[in-house]
């Protein structure tokens, strides 16, 4: 009791508009610099990069002590520049974000079943379109709710204990000219009784209320469950997304199933019979090419590199998933997440540099010099995209753009930690036995016959992407909503569940794909049993750029120029991750059958 707590202020952001920008980029109410400099959070690796700046404000709230309306600080003069700031911020629907006790503060939706409760921030006005007057207004009185309830058990027995659970704002605009008086903590105040203020108005007054309520039912270890929860029928949505993606593997395992039990059982007995007068006679199908089969394929360096990287990026997935499903990555761990992705990826380097390795010795390419490549294709692609993109963060002075020491560190976690970790990974690889397979290569290769229109390469390719893209479509689109409309995504045990059949369903299409090709004497599946389901990556980006034009409302440049490059960027990961799930599969199909026949 009497204890006096700071609010917090972070980013500003809006669905409309990708770039978040530092809170006081507006004029507003602003501590002097010395607190700004001595009170500022420093941010974690995944804060900098999601663009979180985390400042004190002039804001504060006495604990179990409501106060009826207070001023921020003395009006402020706006100059006209300040004013179209505030204006073209209020227009492209920016939302101003607090933090209290490590909660953000939300606004109450009430809009129905089928939204999510709260929506994160507060809108620092409601633009001309919206309005009555047709003007823009600016909320300038900020109403807090904040539901508290006391712990079952004290840290001390002689003090008074309590928890806050919720934190709530409303966002008010008033006008307070000629009502100087009217903001006092000694008398009643309605917000809705005075005129708006608009962005007509050369003085702004910002001012505030607080209010306590007891809430016994929130538990304190529960207090952000109710920013996790969207429309009630999401659970649902999930649960049909799930029954959908089985239906494929179902229909996929059908296949593999004939191919395996039907029509290998009675190749491998054709093939295996000596007494087969046929078979003596001319080599048909699948058999036909074991001369070729094993034959490296175009550009292999290139080729391992990418498989290397997919099989790092798969360990990074799969261990941030296992920690998320655990619990260890909370949302109320900001940056928690995406700092959990990029340590993963850069201590599993040396997965990518053995199996790249693997792959280029039995290629007969092995040298140090394709190691590097797999070191640096994959993460330098990706680090040239991400550059590219941050000088449009630089030049719009967005609080995403990354200070030059986090840029500095994350070069270092590439060029020091997962670099090194790949060419130790390689050298562990070229010290291995080479990748033994069942055939020899002939020293001249076999024509590869004229196939069907419908089974033409890129006809295959770009048609079987279809399926992975569709067993992971619903998820996709909540992790889409939950990046780019400012939604927290929590559905991590949903997610890792989709992730298994994303697995089995690229497998299975690899599989069924390969066969048919092989069956019509084309030996060469290596790069096509990688395209097969990286096509899948693909149709993520076009979806994408649906989605911008039918989903999302960003309409500026420089906004739609980060979304395209963003959502390139986890296409091409999403491609990389399906794409060696596919190969894999493949590999290992196309060894075990050729290791089952008899060849002369």
């Amino acid at each position: 009791m009497g204890e006096t707590l700071a609010l917090r202020v972070n980013s500003l952001t809006s669905h409309q508009g990708v770039l978040p920008y530092p809170f006081y980029s507006v004029k507003t109410c602003e501590p002097s610099k010395e607190r700004l400099k001595k009170e500022r959070k420093h941010e974690n690796l995944g804060e900098i990069l999601w663009g979180d700046q985390i400042e004190p404000s002039e804001y504060f709230v006495g604990v179990l002590k409501n106060v009826t309306c207070r001023k921020v600080c003395q009006p402020l003069s706006f100059s006209t520049k300040d004013m179209e700031t505030l204006t073209k911020r209020i227009e492209q629907h920016y939302r101003g974000n607090m933090v209290l006790d490590n909660l953000p503060v939300a606004q109450l939706t009430n809009a129905g079943p089928r939204h999510p409760k709260v929506l994160l921030g507060y809108p620092l006005g409601v633009p001309a379109k919206l309005s009555l007057q047709k003007k823009t207004l600016i909320n300038n009185h900020l109403h807090f709710t904040i539901l508290f309830n006391e712990p079952d058990v004290h840290d001390d027995a002689n003090e008074e204990t309590y928890r806050i659970v919720g934190f709530y704002v409303s966002a008010h605009s008033v006008n307070y000219q000629g009502h100087e008086d009217a903001c006092s903590e000694a008398t009643p105040f309605i917000p809705e009784e005075y005129d708006h203020l608009t962005n007509e108005a050369k003085d702004v007054t910002y001012t505030y209320s607080v209010t306590w309520l007891e809430e016994p039912n929130v538990a304190w270890a529960t207090r952000w469950d109710i920013y996790m929860k969207g429309g009630e029928n999401d659970n649902r949505i999930h649960w049909m997304s799930i029954v959908n993606s089985l239906l494929i593997v179902v229909f996929l395992s059908f296949m593999v199933a004939m191919i395996m039990m039907r029509t290998l059982h009675k190749d491998f007995n054709k093939y295996n019979d000596p007494e087969n007068e046929d078979e003596a006679q001319e080599e048909t199908g699948w058999k036909l090419v074991h001369g070729d089969v094993f034959r490296s394929p175009e550009h292999p360096v290139l080729f391992s590199a990418l498989i290397g990287s997919g099989c790092q990026i798969i360990a990074m997935g799969t261990a941030t998933l296992s920690f998320a499903c655990i619990g260890f990555l909370s949302p109320s761990y900001r940056g928690g997440l995406l700092t959990a992705m990029i340590f993963a990826f850069v201590t599993v380097g040396g997965l990518a540099g053995f199996v790249a390795a693997k792959l280029l010795k039995y290629f007969k390419h092995q040298s140090w010099k394709n190691a590097f490549v797999t070191g640096l294709l994959v993460p330098g692609t990706l680090m040239v995209i991400y550059l590219m993109l941050n000088f449009v963060h630089w030049g719009k002075h967005a609080s995403s753009a990354i200070p030059f020491t986090s840029l500095l560190l994350l070069f270092a976690l590439w060029f020091c930690c997962s670099l090194p970790l790949v060419i130790i990974g390689a050298a562990i690889g070229f010290k291995q036995d080479v990748l033994t397979v069942p055939c020899k290569v002939n020293a001249v290769p076999r024509m590869i016959p004229e196939g069907k229109w419908y089974l033409k390469k890129w006809n295959v390719i770009i048609g079987s992407g279809m399926l992975p893209f569709g067993a992971a479509f619903i998820e996709l689109v909540y992790i889409l909503s939950s990046f780019w409309q400012g939604r927290v995504y929590y559905m991590f045990g949903f997610l890792a569940l989709v992730f298994f059949i994303l697995f089995v369903t690229c497998a299975e299409v690899a599989i069924v794909m390969i066969y048919l090709q092989l069956c019509y004497e084309d030996w060469q599946w290596w790069w096509r049993s990688f395209l097969l389901a990286f096509s899948a990556g693909g149709h993520l980006f076009l979806y994408s750029v649906y989605y911008l034009i039918k989903v999302l409302t960003i309409r500026q440049a420089s906004s739609i120029t980060l979304y395209l490059g963003y959502m390139f960027s986890l296409s091409l990961v999403f491609g990389i991750v399906t794409g060696t799930f596919g190969f894999l599969a493949a590999f290992l199909f196309v060894r075990k059958i050729y290791g089952s026949i008899k060849i002369d």
